[in-house]
């Protein structure tokens, strides 16, 4: 049927058709750029098209949890943790869903990383046009997350946090402030600090809400205590659980204590994160790094000028970018405690947003620097899948399935397989990555140990009792370990593998691989 001849609407009927039709339109926008994003984290975690990559990092320590968790294993009780659950269930969750396989944990990731992208493409649409909205999106996948790959617990806790900003971003009422107390509770469920500073973030914009709209004192207080109330009954709903069966006293010793006691602080921290030895190799990513860790602070103090000095009508959705700003600048200062870049990282996301909301506030040279942004990002993330995917892999068959892997990494874990059964007692001194792909169990109660404060003298002692109790037969021994002197709170457990142990095997990453006598 020709336009001419199809039958005319009411005007009240073309009114409420045209923002469907638009609304269908984004629906396919947004559908669009997630499939696109999708295939781009596919292409990193996979090579040959169907074999994963097998990762690294933070993100194994609850691979490893969620794995003794299926062993019938309790967190705190049976094996040492300093993070809220939220991350070991969720893995747990994949595990019984998926079963204990490495495809599933490069999955995870993927999964991550598109929920990530769209929770950064929908906040940053409230406040710009979708076409910036979709370059800060693309611009946080390429520099940001791509470059860990890394579903460690700071981004969980994130993609709470921006939904939350999210329900916030056009309005105030008392169910959204609730709402946003709620998600805010369930990101302390997976890094409890995270949880806190952006609370103070959401409370602080609240506030100063209310008292430019010139509220009285207790008006001006009540939005925060309603966000705070509901921050607390949702941390005290998803913990519930835990409290019941490990204790309040516990946990709040492990998460709270601990942490503060033995986490290192900026003093404490060489480069503040940055690689301590630079090589040529090496500088395009430490020039990536710095430049995040500089960009941050300036995007935050240009965006507070911005959206809170200027007068309301010049700046449009001011509201959102100092709502963006305050939980940011929170955010930040909350991790520039205890700095490295993986926690910078993990908490730019509304710095990442900010940065193309000024450039699109620039009338200037905004066309020039959006047209410059997407060769950089374009080019970036040519460069990072190019050197992914030219790497040496070996392709390794492991009780977790198929994986690739580095050569060194390969020979560790197949001549290990040879050995060792699923489901026996294996420890890895340093580092807890063979458990999951070999199906290993961890015997004690510490997930791994380190020549530094962090491996408390009880934790070596327990350490000894427990290789002594069920006679573990294999200990997987780093060189980096043997660090010499009267600080060091391994010396005992070094002795004791020197004692009761023999050297079996010395890999080519240095590694020594001892055997029960």
């Amino acid at each position: 049927m020709s336009a001419a001849m199809e039958p005319s609407l009411p005007p009240e009927h073309r009114e409420v058709h045209q923002p469907l039709r638009a609304q269908r339109h984004a629906g396919s926008f947004t559908t669009l750029i997630l499939v696109g994003i999708a295939a781009y984290l596919y292409i990193d975690l996979f090579v040959f098209l169907h074999v994963p990559v097998l990762q690294g990092d933070d993100q194994v320590f609850f691979w490893t949890n969620a794995q003794r968790m299926l062993f019938g294993e309790r967190a705190y009780l049976d094996f040492f943790q300093y993070t809220p659950p939220g991350t070991d269930l969720l893995f747990f969750a994949v595990f019984k869903l998926l079963g204990l396989h490495i495809w599933a944990l490069n999955l995870t990731v993927l999964a991550l990383g598109t929920a990530l992208c769209w929770i950064c493409f929908r906040v940053a649409s409230q406040i710009m046009e979708r076409g910036q909205a979709l370059l800060a999106t693309l611009l946080y996948l390429v520099l940001i997350f791509s470059k860990p790959l890394n579903a460690t617990h700071h981004w969980f806790s994130v993609l709470a946090i921006m939904c939350a900003a999210l329900v916030l971003m056009h309005e105030s009422s008392r169910p959204r402030i609730a709402g946003c107390g709620a998600l805010l509770g369930l990101a302390s469920f997976f890094t409890q600090t995270h949880g806190v500073a952006a609370a103070l973030g959401f409370s602080v914009f609240l506030s100063w809400e209310q008292r430019r709209a010139k509220s009285s004192w207790r008006r001006s207080f009540a939005g925060p205590g309603l966000l705070l109330l509901s921050f607390v009954a949702s941390v005290l709903v998803l913990n519930a659980y835990f409290i019941a069966t490990v204790g309040a006293n516990r946990l709040w010793y492990e998460q709270v204590l601990y942490v503060w006691r033995y986490a290192p602080r900026v003093s404490g921290i060489a480069n503040l994160g940055l690689p301590e030895f630079l090589t040529w190799r090496a500088l395009p990513l430490a020039a990536q790094q710095i430049f995040v860790y500089l960009l941050l602070p300036v995007i935050y103090f240009l965006s507070l000028l911005r959206s809170r000095f200027k007068p309301n009508g010049s700046t449009p959705n001011r509201r959102g970018a100092l709502l963006l700003c305050l939980v940011g600048i929170f955010l930040l200062a909350e991790v520039a405690i205890s700095p490295n870049w993986l926690r910078i990282y993990s908490v730019s996301m509304p710095g990442i947003i900010l940065l193309l909301w000024l450039v699109d506030r620039t009338a200037r040279y905004r066309r020039p620097m959006i047209a410059l942004l997407y060769c950089g990002v374009a080019c970036l993330a040519l460069r990072q899948t190019w050197a992914r995917h030219h790497q040496q892999y070996v392709i390794c068959d492991l009780p977790a399935g198929r994986a690739a892997t580095d050569p060194q990494t390969c020979e560790e874990l197949l001549w290990i397989t040879k050995r060792v059964k699923p489901g026996s007692f294996f420890f890895q001194a340093a580092w807890p990555g063979m458990y999951v792909p070999l199906g290993l169990h961890n015997p004690l109660f510490i997930d791994a140990v380190g020549p530094n404060e962090q491996t408390r003298p009880v934790d070596v002692d327990v350490a000894i009792r427990q290789l002594q109790e069920r006679e573990v037969r294999y200990v997987l021994w780093s060189k980096r370990l043997d660090i010499r002197h009267s600080g060091n709170s391994l010396a005992p457990l070094q002795t004791y593998l020197f004692d009761r142990y023999e050297l079996v095997r010395v890999f080519s990453s240095q590694d020594e691989l001892w055997e029960r006598k």
